[in-house]
């Protein structure tokens, strides 16, 4: 029998054990056994009523006085099929009530709200669905009529690029349509998140705001989409061409290099009064900042912000310009590391030499980031590296490319660069703040085969309703986010299509009651998420404060940050999830990400493919995050396969790792100060856990997942436990193929051990789990591979998307 196998079965025995003791278990265990159906989660499909005695009918071309809703004689609006339904509550028949809305545009003068009211029961759900073989979308947006498009004013027409011809742009005089949200963005002269202005739709596409440098243009040699700062002027202003000093000396001026005298156009439309926005990483390669810009100044090469930078500007990468004190460095460390290291006493039997390596290879280099910046003040500011990239958004002098647009706040106009005849195209502008459909306070509603799109902000919101279904919809073309669940449980998203969002895939928090340990049982499954994040750079799939959610076989792609971030959880179970094509903006970004809380033990991630993310980490416990354990997963070609950022019992075995750059357990909380009063303890000291039932917990997560340790909380909150190690943290019976060094700490009880590497993945047969996007379904008979994952055949072909009634054909 195997090591792995053998901790396994140990583990069950001592979890079996302390059940029988304790009334507080987590809601999966590290060892429970893979689902191996084509479609895992069939008991759900008794949740989607078939048939229901009641039907009512809606349709665009019907009527709410005339009709009586029936299939010939269909109401024409939703806000009438709610009332009717609202009439039946509580004395509704059993089976429940269905509202089929037959094809076409449902446009909404306000959310669809739907509350206690609304609700339906566990005999008798309220349905919303799209009539069979029909689509019916529901949308919040405000319809454009072809006459409303006039040609452009001769001011207007003034500021258009050289080399675009004024006549082909069109201007909309919103103040004329009711158009509100046109004063400015709401996050106002400096913001990350706060968009909030309205959005052009075409023909069921999102257009593009205008920016500089255009998407796929490439500038300087850099990303495309991105330019790049020259170094620091002072705290708030960077040079666009030659006078900065920044560290990569190439103060080349690629503001003007294509000879339309950019800066002085610029400089012009702000003397007119227009605005100008750029979104910049002045200080980190994440979380990219809009800046309102205060003026140009075209002999010194320079741009000045209206405020100051958080920090400063210049990456705090590096040095502090001339007169600004560094911070001092951390004091000397303590302690000696203490490891386990393990290795094979000669390659396994009918392996060839050449091809493994030492099974335990490890670089013991110390975690080293920059300190953090004093307090701002009108001296704080870095030279530069000269790689802070930034662009200019939402400005009429940047229109260059059919699909373009602007709202020019001082003029209340929209101005557009339409593809094709605008005449022919069907437009719609999202101008409604509220989400399209609302619930609250609801239960036992479920809304089937929808197209919401069109709203200024989130596709669908849910807070405080349970028994809640959401599936095979599309939420597309949304503001906000695709669907958020607040204050929920026994919820179920499946099935559901979600891109083009201007900000997160789906989200949900407080699920559950992480304080009471009790799971919301809440599942998010088999959904298809991509091309999110255009306006404000979140993830595809966010989970927070929340306990008990199965998050299963969806397939995530195309984000600009995170994956999924999921931060302050209990006992999430993350399987057979696909992920690819993350960080593709932001940096220091990973597929599945967590960060800074000791109290959030328990979740499992396991049997995911994580692939083709170059600029991402795979699994990064960030910030002190602690207790969770990733196992059986595929890595390929990521940066970090793995980062244990500091944090206690984080634990990884049985994976494959393809081509990625390193694996890094560190103990930045030396530096960092991870004590028991830090950021990191409080929340577990708000849990109360020495009292019951996190007392219970975590000694049940103790046994479960083999922590060594008898008083899990006690250890982790007691001073001369040394809380600032990364103690308890296990990296195991891993394989690397053509994977760099294990980074590991100075100081704290690690275990790395029995890891094997593979120098040459052209000698085996494993080329095939490396892409996600093959055609091949692999397979391979590598007896190292299959000694800790034993399974990975059957396992891998389950990852991903799978058939069911609201999803046809996987993508």
């Amino acid at each position: 029998m195997n090591r792995s196998h053998y901790v396994l079965q140990l583990l069950s025995l001592m979890t079996s054990i302390v059940l029988l003791l304790s009334t507080v278990v987590p809601v999966h265990a590290a060892g429970s056994e893979a689902s191996v159906d084509t479609d895992p989660y069939d008991p759900l499909q008794s949740e989607l009523a078939p048939d229901t005695p009641m039907n009512i009918y809606v349709s665009p071309s019907g009527s709410d006085a005339l009709n009586n809703g029936t299939l010939d004689r269909p109401y024409r609006t939703l806000g009438k099929a709610r009332s009717v339904v609202r009439d039946t509550y509580g004395q509704r028949s059993e089976g429940g009530v269905t509202v089929w809305l037959r094809e076409g545009k449902y446009a909404l003068p306000a959310p669809l709200e739907l509350q206690e009211s609304d609700s339906g029961s566990a005999s008798s759900p309220v349905i919303y669905r799209s009539y069979p073989g029909e689509q019916a979308v529901i949308t919040t947006a405000k319809v454009i009529p072809p006459s409303a498009w006039q040609s452009l004013n001769p001011e207007a027409a003034a500021r258009v690029h050289p080399d675009v011809y004024a006549g082909d742009l069109r201007e909309l005089d919103l103040t004329a349509l009711d158009i509100r949200n046109t004063e400015g963005f709401p996050g106002g002269t400096t913001f990350i998140q706060e968009w909030g202005i309205p959005d052009l739709i075409v023909n069921g596409v999102r257009q593009p705001i205008s920016q500089w440098p255009n998407p796929n243009q490439g500038i300087g040699g850099g990303r495309t989409g991105w330019a790049t700062m020259n170094g620091s002027a002072d705290v708030q202003s960077f040079y666009y061409g030659s006078g900065g000093q920044p560290k990569d000396a190439v103060t080349t001026n690629d503001l003007d290099a294509d000879g339309t005298a950019r800066s002085s156009r610029w400089a012009s439309s702000l003397a007119q009064g227009h605005d100008l926005y750029l979104r910049g990483f002045w200080r980190t390669d994440f979380d990219p900042v809009m800046n309102k810009v205060d003026r140009i100044d075209v002999d010194r090469n320079t741009i000045r912000l209206l405020d100051i930078p958080e920090g400063g500007m210049g990456s705090k990468w590096s040095q502090a310009a001339p007169g600004v004190q560094e911070p001092g460095a951390p004091g000397p460390s303590v302690m000696n590391n203490t490891y386990i290291y393990e290795t094979f006493d000669s390659s396994p039997a009918g392996v060839n030499d050449s091809v493994y390596g030492d099974s335990n290879t490890v670089n013991e280099d110390v975690y080293t980031e920059q300190p953090e910046s004093p307090t701002v003040t009108d001296q704080v500011y870095r030279v530069g590296t000269g790689k802070e990239e930034w662009q200019a958004v939402n400005l009429l002098d940047e229109i260059d490319v059919p699909g373009e647009w602007t709202l020019d706040f001082h003029d209340r106009k929209l101005y557009y660069y339409p593809a094709g005849n605008i005449a022919e195209q069907d437009i719609i502008i999202a101008d409604r703040s509220g989400p399209i459909i609302k619930m609250n306070n609801a239960a036992y509603i479920q809304l089937v085969g929808l197209i919401i799109e069109g709203g200024m902000n989130n596709g669908i919101e849910l807070k405080h309703s349970d028994h809640i279904t959401m599936a095979g919809n599309t939420v597309r073309n949304v503001g906000g986010g695709g669907i958020l669940d607040y204050y929920g449980h026994h919820n179920i998203i499946r099935s559901n299509d979600i891109y083009e969002t201007g900000s997160f895939g789906i989200s949900v928090g407080q699920a559950g009651d992480r304080m009471q340990l009790i799971p919301s049982h809440t599942q998010i499954i088999n959904n298809h998420i991509h091309d999110i994040g255009n306006l404000i750079h979140l993830e595809g799939m966010i989970i927070t404060e929340s306990i008990g959610i199965t998050i299963t076989h969806n397939l995530l792609h195309h984000m600009p940050k995170h994956g999924i971030r999921y931060a302050s959880s209990n006992d999430l179970l993350f399987e057979y999830n696909r992920v690819h094509h993350v960080s593709l903006i932001d940096g220091d970004a990973g597929a599945f990400y967590t960060a800074r809380d000791w109290s959030s033990y328990g979740n499992v991630l396991r049997y995911n493919h994580i692939d083709d993310s170059p600029r991402a980490n795979g699994f990064y416990a960030d910030d002190g995050d602690s207790g969770d354990t990733y196992y059986n997963n595929v890595i390929s070609d990521v940066s970090k396969a793995f980062i244990f950022g500091g944090g206690h019992y984080n634990q990884a075995y049985g994976n494959l790792i393809i081509n990625a750059a390193s694996i890094q357990i560190d103990d930045r909380g030396i530096q960092r100060d991870y004590t028991p009063d830090s950021e990191q303890a409080q929340p577990l000291l708000d849990k109360n856990p020495f009292a019951e039932p996190w007392k219970s917990y975590g000694t049940v997560l103790a046994a479960t997942y083999g922590y060594n340790t008898r008083n899990l909380w006690q250890d982790v909150l007691d001073p001369d436990w040394n809380p600032q190690y990364p103690n308890g943290s296990r990296f195991f019976d891993n394989i690397l193929v053509e994977t760099g060094s294990i980074t590991t700490p100075k100081k704290g009880v690690v275990m790395i051990a029995h890891n094997t590497r593979i120098k040459d993945i052209r000698l085996t047969d494993l080329q095939g789990f490396s892409k996600a996007a093959s055609t091949v379904q692999p397979h391979t008979r590598n007896t190292v591979v299959l000694s800790v994952f034993p399974d990975i055949n059957t396992t891998y072909a389950q990852i991903g998307l799978f058939k069911d009634q609201f999803r046809p054909a996987p993508s």
